[in-house]
């Protein structure tokens, strides 16, 4: 009987090596499909998944948004929440405040944010003695109105009364104490032509010039008469050019010391005398 020989030791290696599950070629095997492509379909499964998760966080984001727009319409501009309780004014001297809130016209209990400033603003102006007016809203129930009334320049005496016109010319506002420091003018002061000549004159007269002037008068709205200090007298004309007559009665002024009368209604020829 003969005697089995062992296989080398190298032989049973390799043998050994194939056949160990767990070997490098084993695994290799394993991840290449019989067909030659690797399966992709968990990563694709993955990133489909998580595109949902965050198209869901989207979705929920902005039905929140779009949640709290409509309860804040609702509040602001629906509930009576903020509806408007009361006007505030501000400002006033010749109006009171009654009078510019019946003028005003706020609606009443309208929620703030529905009250039409702009029409409003367009009533108040409505008032003579008001330049300018600013409308707000003061949350949470009020409209607050500043009022920014005209100033005077001259002051037309009428029965014991005055009729104020402001740098504009317009007859604004009547008073029974003429404003300190407002010149006195004397003419038709329900003339606006006259008004208008009359305010616009002394509103552009220089500071120099002005502070010399003691009165005016006006006979109509092309004779406009300055009566100075020391007796002097300027024919001023209508109220054209009213920058080159300053400038030109300031020169005579400075020039011509003992002149009772000072002619600039044509200011291209000005007289003395």
């Amino acid at each position: 009987m003969g005697r089995r020989v062992p296989p080398p030791a190298q032989a049973r290696e390799g043998a050994g090596a194939s056949a160990e599950p767990g070997s490098r070629r084993a695994r290799e095997r394993r991840a290449v499909p019989r067909d030659g492509v690797a399966d992709l379909s968990g990563p694709i499964r993955l990133r489909r998944e998580r595109a949902l998760r965050r198209q869901r966080r989207r979705l929920a984001v902005a039905l929140v948004i779009s949640v709290l727009v409509a309860v804040a319409v609702w509040l602001l501009a629906l509930s009576p929440v903020f509806a408007t309780r009361a006007v505030d004014v501000q400002g006033t001297s010749l109006l009171t405040p009654d009078q510019v809130i019946a003028a005003a016209q706020v609606p009443d209990s309208v929620p703030l944010v529905r009250q039409d400033t702009t029409e409003i603003a367009t009533r108040v102006r409505s008032l003579a003695p008001v330049r300018d007016v600013t409308v707000l809203r003061s949350w949470p129930h009020t409209i607050s109105l500043q009022i920014t009334e005209r100033s005077p320049v001259v002051a037309f005496p009428v029965n014991g009364t005055y009729v104020l016109v402001d740098a504009e010319g317009r007859a604004y506002a009547q008073v029974g104490d003429a404003p300190k420091d407002v010149l006195q003018a004397q003419g038709n002061p329900g003339d606006s032509a006259v008004t208008s000549a009359v305010g616009r004159t002394v509103a552009t007269l220089p500071a120099a010039i002005r502070a010399q002037v003691r009165s005016v008068r006006a006979d109509s709205a092309a004779a406009v008469t300055l009566e100075l200090d020391k007796g002097r007298t300027v024919v001023w004309g209508g109220p054209e050019d009213p920058q080159l007559k300053g400038q030109v009665l300031t020169v005579l002024l400075k020039q011509v010391d003992g002149a009772k009368v000072y002619d600039v209604s044509a200011p291209a020829f000005p007289t003395t005398r």
